[in-house]
Order: structure tokens, then sequence, then C-alpha cells
């Protein structure tokens, strides 16, 4: 279980050593990150360092510019002021305007550090993270806070079908450090996040705010973004809405819900992009001013973006673990998918699909070992009505089990469930169309 501990750092120069009391116990150090992770043992110190922070460090303008475009050379500078090199250094884009000797103006948006911080948790997938909201610029701390919110939320999603946590968030709190050699109470508070089962909305069209931007990234990026991304997220959309909307037969059959999909690969891709487009910010300097441009991002849609992938995870998680090489038995689809929606609290799905469970399996009494027949065919025989008058609202009310469509075999005793494609044909019938607008 990797453990961090994030701290926005100011100029290393002027932190003065103080006692940090944790757990009644003294732990000195001049910063907080690291009386923590001596605390804690085995967590990582990740300070985020704002690019604006090179005009503290450097008198020079040239030179902080070559920190600017040696991004590495920057991390060691950090290093070499903190005395260690046991940190990890992530250099986020600043905003604003910073005089010194000389002048910095970064063109940006905060939106492009909250998805600067959020992209670099991804890569690193922390699970337990301790955050220092005491210290640095409240602008800062703020995006740290918001991208540790949405971290904390993408990492439930990916295993919000299996029951589980993912990620956990505290908040570190101490008082302003005013003199040397004083002892400072830290306070350690969980920050809740709470994540749904709910469909995140986005436009893959829009990853950044300037309407010519997003034409440069369709023209770099639009081969991914119509193809493997497209695809990824209308296979999220239907299975989304198979399991919401509860029309469990759906995940049984490749020809509608193809689970052959690399999500990882798809994340490391956009990871990428982000990557790249980060990189291809603007220097220039001129008349003793430094000026830093970046393309504007839009935090939502990018970040919405990673919410749909990690959802799309979980689900295909599920399947490969309980539906994949599996047959549609009646009693196994009940138990698998009424677990399922006891995780994500959709009890009235969970009835619905036992009530319909018990109704086949009432019909399926008059079935010889090995017969096989449409349940249309099966309620006919008692009477019930051949058709149905609106299909694709009986298909949504009746558990996915359309009749004109369901096949039922009876099997070892057991009642095997699947769709004929043939009847589906034949009655112009498109479950991919349903799911896609139920």
């Amino acid at each position: 279980m990797p453990k961090a501990v994030l701290q926005v750092l100011g100029n290393p120069k002027y932190y003065k050593s103080v006692k940090y009391v944790i757990d009644s116990r003294a732990y000195e150090n001049k910063i907080l990150a690291f009386a923590v992770k001596e605390w804690l043992k085995d967590a990582e110190v990740v300070f985020l360092v704002p690019e604006s922070l090179v005009t503290l460090i450097e008198s020079d303008l040239n030179k902080a510019v070559e920190l600017f475009r040696d991004m590495n050379e920057f991390k060691d500078r950090i290093m070499e002021l903190l005395g260690r090199s046991d940190v990890d250094i992530m250099i986020i884009p600043s905003v604003g305007v910073y005089s010194g000797n000389y002048t910095v103006k970064f063109e940006g948006s905060i939106e492009n550090t909250i998805v600067y911080v959020f992209t670099e948790l991804v890569k690193r997938g922390f699970d337990e993270i301790y955050a220092d909201v005491s210290t640095g610029q409240n602008v800062y701390m703020t995006a740290m806070l918001e991208a540790l919110r949405r971290y904390v939320t993408y990492r439930k999603l990916r295993r919000i079908l299996q029951g589980e946590e993912g990620a956990s968030l505290k908040l570190l709190y101490t008082p302003p450090v005013l003199k040397e050699r004083l002892e400072y109470n830290v306070e350690i508070y969980d920050f809740e996040v709470n994540a749904f089962f709910s469909l995140p909305t986005l436009d893959t069209s829009a990853f950044c705010v300037n309407v010519d931007d997003r034409k440069m990234l369709n023209k770099k990026y639009g081969k991914f973004v119509k193809g493997e991304l497209s695809k990824a997220v209308k296979l999220l959309r239907m299975s989304f809405n198979a399991i919401l909307h509860n029309a469990p037969l759906a995940f049984y059959h490749d020809e509608i819900l193809n689970f052959s999909i690399d999500v990882d690969g798809i994340e490391r891709k956009l990871l990428e992009i982000f990557d790249d487009i980060d990189e291809s910010r603007s220097i220039e300097v001129r008349d003793g001013c430094a000026e830093v441009r970046r393309i504007v991002l839009d935090s939502h849609n990018v970040i919405n973006t990673f919410f749909a992938t990690s959802l799309l995870s979980s689900i295909v998680e599920f399947w490969r673990s309980n539906v994949f090489g599996c047959k549609a038995e009646l009693n196994g689809v009940v138990e698998t998918f009424g677990r399922i929606y006891g995780n994500l609290g959709l009890s009235v799905n969970k009835r619905f699909l036992e009530r319909d469970a018990e109704s086949i399996k009432e019909r399926c009494k008059e079935l010889k070992e090995g017969e096989e027949k449409l349940l249309i065919d099966l309620y006919a025989i008692h009477g019930a009505l051949r058709g149905s008058s609106d299909r694709k609202r009986n298909f949504f009310a009746h558990s996915g089990f359309l009749r004109e469509i369901t096949k039922v075999k009876k099997e070892n005793c057991e009642v095997l469930l699947s769709y004929d494609f043939d009847a589906m044909k034949r009655l112009s019938i498109d479950i991919e169309k349903w799911l896609l607008s139920p």
C-alpha cells in the first residue's frame, strides 16, 4: 500500500527547525512532510513546487529560463537546497506574475495546475495520502486539494463494483510556525470523498478551452480520440446502462458488450497526451521579462475522461472475474448481479431480477432436459400475450429478458439463458441502441 506525504513547497531557505508533535511524540525538522515521513516510517515525500519558485532561488533571468526548460535541473536544484535526495519533486504549473530581480509572467490557468497534479498522482498510484494544507500559497494549496479530491474519486471508481475503497486522503494541520525550537501539534483529519455509480459527463473533443487549440489537438490526437477512446466511452455507456437499468444478460454476449479492450493502455495514452500538451508550453524572453504560455485545459472534461476509464476498468474487471467463460445460468446470473447491485446500492434492481427469475423458473418446469425454447413460447402455453406492444420498455421492465428474443434451455437441471440474434434481426431489435439510450 504505497503511502505519500504531499506538501506545497515554498523557498527552502526560509523554513525553520521546529518540533512537530504527532501522537504525543516530537519530531524535529524544518519541514512538516519530513516529520510525518519519520512518523509513518514507510511513506514517500512529494513536494509540489510551483514554477514561480524559480524567482526566489535564481537571481539571473537567463539561468531561470534554463531551469524552466530543463525540469530535471530544476528538480536537482530544489533537492540541493533541501539537502536531501530521498524526495519526489513535482514541478507544477504556476499562474500570475512574479517579480524580483526580474519578472516572470505565467499565462495559463489554475485548471492546468489541477490537471497536472491529478495526472501525476495517477502515474504514481498512491493508496494512502497525507496532505499538508497549512503551508504554501493559497492558490496552489487549493489546486492540490482539488486534484487530490478528484484523484481519490478516480481511485474509488476504479474499484466501485468490487465494493472496495480504492484510496484514502488525510489532511495535516499545524498552527503558523513563527519561532524556532517551539513545539507544534499536528492535527490529522480524514478527508471524506464519495464516489457514486454515475456516468461521467464529458466531451472528448473539448480537452482545452480555446477553439483553435481544440482544432490543433484534434489534428494531432484525433485518430486516438475518435478511435480507441470513443470506443471505450461507448462501451462504458452501454455496460453502465446494462447495470443501472438491470439488463445482465447483455454481459454474456460479446456481440453486444465486447470487453476485449485495453483500458490501461488507453489511460497510458491519455497521460502521454497531457504530458505532451504541458511540454508544449512556450517560453519567451523580452525586455527583462520571461513569459510562459500554456494551452488552457478544461479540467472537467480532462478528469472526467479519467473517471470514465476508471469506471470502465471496474466494469471490465467485474466481467473478467465473474462472467467471462461462464454460461448464463439463471441462478448464477441472479447471484452474480445481485451481489453487484448490493455493492452499488441498486437494491430495486436486485428485487426485480429475482422476481423475473422466479417467473422464468416457473415457466421452465415443463421444459425437458436439453430442450430449448423462446420465453414467448413458454408464456404462450399459459395463455400469456404473444408479443410486446413496447418492446424497449418491456426489455428494461423485465431485467432484459424480453420474451421475443430470450431463449431458455434446460441443461443438467439448470436453466441457461441466451439471446436469439436471428429473432432480433427478424424483429429489427437492436439492444446496443437501447443500451446507448435507455
